[in-house]
Parts: structure tokens; sequence; C-alpha cells
């Protein structure tokens, strides 16, 4: 499916530092957040609205607070086309987003270059955040730790705004279909700026995943 609208580019995100081994500091230390893995108390629960598998808090967060890091391998773009192909498994759920967080940066990139994070094999808990077209209660952020080259990072999701306790969380997928091969979905995400809902106007419908039928 092609788009009328104009390619946007890949803008370059700011990126957080955290300290890490060569630092003075100690892993206690407050600028580790990400590394200190989850604090806030989450639960996978079965959506009512037909997405499959979610994720939702069991506390009440403030706006900013770090919920989760999106854990999974890491493959270039070649790895990934080849085991969604070669995957026997159910084609309608995917656990995979892109590092594009350093692509303004740098030219075009080739398969063999350009690196995305899948967490079919390997993850945790955020494998079943579910995706929003727009006012999503999450936003990735790209962290800093091992190194410099912002070709390889980590992808922490905080809170875009106060969540409640029992409220399903969800974070926006930017612009991930041009290029990738991850097959798009029809989505279901219920939001007002939702590309697939009947009363978008004009002929562009963004092409939008969700994770579904996810197995604990």
């Amino acid at each position: 499916m092609r788009s009328s609208v104009p390619c946007k580019g890949h803008l370059l995100q700011k990126f957080i530092k955290e300290c890490w081994s060569k630092c003075w500091c100690n892993k206690k230390c407050g600028n580790r957040i990400v590394q200190q893995s989850i604090t806030v108390k989450l639960q996978v629960f079965l959506t009512p609205e037909g997405k499959g598998w979610g994720l939702r808090t069991l506390e009440d967060l403030p706006p900013g607070a770090f919920v989760c890091e999106y854990v999974g391998e890491i493959l270039t773009n070649t790895e990934l086309h080849e085991r969604n192909v070669g995957s026997p498994g159910n084609k309608n759920t995917r656990y995979q987003v892109l590092l594009d967080a350093g692509w303004g940066s740098k030219g075009v990139l080739k398969d063999e270059e350009v690196l995305c994070l899948d967490a079919t094999v390997y993850g945790n808990v955020a494998r079943f955040i579910n995706h929003r077209c727009s006012d999503a209660t999450l936003v990735e952020i790209p962290v800093e730790v091992e190194t410099p080259d912002h070709h390889y990072y980590h992808i922490a999701l905080f809170t875009t705004g106060k969540v409640d306790a029992m409220e399903g969380i969800d974070f926006h997928d930017r612009d991930r279909d041009s290029g990738h091969p991850m097959k798009p979905f029809h989505c279901l995400c219920g939001s007002p700026f939702c590309g697939n809902r009947s009363d978008t106007k004009g002929d562009v419908r963004l092409l939008t995943y969700i994770r579904q039928q996810r197995s604990v």
C-alpha cells in the first residue's frame, strides 16, 4: 500500500545517558534507573477488546515514571526478514521494534546494517504491551549505557501522564512499516486518531499492527 503522505525522514532522538561500569558510582546510582530493571507492579491480562494479551499497572504511576525496558534479541533487517518468512508460527504475533533512534545522523542504511529488537524468543513483559496509534500512555526513550554508538541502545518506556492502577498501558510505534519486514495488521487500538477508523478522512490508511493472540 502506497501513502500520499510525504516521508518525514528519521528525526534524531535525544538519548538518556546512564552511568556504566567505568563510572565511579555503584549500581544503586540515581543515574542507573533503566539498569535497575522493573520496580513497579505490572500484570499481564487478557484484554476485553479482542486485542489478545496486554499489560497493566497494579499501582498508580506518576507522569514520567519508568515502567520497563523493551527487551529482545538484536537482529539485522535481513535476519528478521528470514526469521519471519521461515517461521511456522502464528503470523498475527509480532514482538519486534525497530532501533531507528540514531538514523538521523546516518545516511541510507543497508538491510544488514538496520537493527531491531525481536522479543519473540527472548524478551520480558514489555512484549505484551499493545500498540496505540496516538495518545498512548507510554513513550519509548533511547538509552545509552554500554556504548556511545547510537546504533545500539536500550529502549526504555516511560509514562506520558498519570496512569491509574488497573489501567492498561500502551505505546505508539513510530512509522514502523516503511522498508521494514514487519507484517501490518488491522489496528484495534480504539484511539480517536487510529489510522484504521472507518471515519478517517482521506484515502490514506495507516498500516498499523497489534500484537494479537499472545500466549503467556
